[in-house]
């Protein structure tokens, strides 16, 4: 399965993904983002038959999201931290 996204609204609908930041949970409220923690489900469920990642518009995306990404895809698969993306191919 391909799990698309991207860093803008319209660059997802092109795509039929959703945004970075939808996906991340990322608000305007800096207060509520969402949290990663071991036992997830709802993260494990929905990485678990992901085998690719396309990001659309990659030059737009900052380390920090990207590195927040990577995080949370190695905790949905239980992952080292050392493997890029929890293995995920992007």
């Amino acid at each position: 399965m391909m799990r698309k996204l991207a860093p803008t609204g319209i660059a997802a609908a092109e795509i039929d993904g959703i945004t970075i930041h939808s996906f991340l949970g990322e608000q305007r409220n800096p207060g509520k983002a969402r949290t990663i923690k071991p036992g997830d489900l709802k993260l494990e469920k929905e990485w678990a038959l992901v085998e690719y990642l396309l990001i659309d518009e990659i030059s737009m995306v900052g380390l920090t999201l990207l590195a927040k990404l990577n995080r949370i895809i190695c905790a949905a698969k239980h992952t080292d931290p050392q493997v890029p993306f929890g293995g995920v191919n992007v």
